[in-house]
């Protein structure tokens, strides 16, 4: 087994969740691959400019480019579920996700999968924490598994204290790159789609948080943040 495999709930999480990982494995020479489980439609719904299909191609390449930016050349995958939506996925729709996870982790033979946690705030992101959780189960042999943060959601969301942990120490060039891959996600932290006044778009001040000087990754075992650690060395705490 070798490299990572980042799942993210929508285009742009991973760039924000792991941008400075992602950009540290792929500078050092370890596998990264990324797999997106929603479709990301939903951001902008009062849209008649950027209708549903249109948003889902515009993010999607906007994920691509961000992903060249953090110097990641393996192509992702887009299993295109619904935004919004994956918590109440029905029996059917859920094996596919989770069948669709399986194929994946096994085809990555990644040594570490890096995942949200699941105490995120956000439907979609508690509820690929599970899907990943329940396709882990399926392999024998399964990669570590690591969380990250997008949003902190409430004290009693985030882990516990002594949780173990891999905090990573950005470079002032990791974080130049995290920032750029977080601004190619152009439809979510700019007014591009400017038809609908309550769609998404990320706050200034809430970009400057996703750019803190570290990334802090979570895991149910001591033993999975030392895997973590021996890819993304140097710069790296673990507890």
């Amino acid at each position: 087994m070798s490299g990572i495999l980042v799942v993210s709930p929508h285009p742009d999480d991973d760039a924000i969740g792991c941008g400075g990982a992602i950009a540290r494995c792929a500078d050092r020479g370890v596998g990264v691959s990324v797999a997106y489980v929603t479709d990301g439609a939903a951001s902008h719904p009062g849209s008649k400019r950027f209708p549903p299909a249109s948003i889902r191609a515009l993010r999607e390449a906007e994920a691509i480019a961000a992903l060249r930016l953090l110097g990641v050349e393996s192509a992702p995958i887009f299993f295109r579920l619904p935004d919004g939506r994956l918590s109440d996925l029905d029996r059917e729709h859920r094996e596919f996700a989770v069948q669709s996870l399986e194929r994946t982790l096994r085809a990555s033979a990644c040594e570490v999968v890096v995942a949200p946690w699941p105490g995120e705030p956000h439907p979609d992101h508690a509820a690929t924490a599970s899907l990943v959780g329940a396709a882990l189960r399926r392999i024998a042999k399964p990669p570590a598994l690591l969380w990250y943060s997008v949003w902190p959601g409430r004290p009693a969301d985030r882990p516990r204290p002594g949780t173990p942990s891999v905090t990573i120490r950005l470079s002032p060039k990791e974080r130049a790159r995290k920032r750029s891959a977080i601004m190619a996600h152009v439809s979510q932290t700019t007014r591009l789609i400017d038809d609908d006044p309550d769609g998404f778009c990320a706050p200034a001040n809430v970009i400057e948080q996703w750019l803190r000087p570290q990334e802090r990754y979570y895991a149910a075992t001591v033993d999975a943040t030392r895997r973590f650690s021996g890819l993304v060395q140097p710069g790296t705490h673990t507890t």
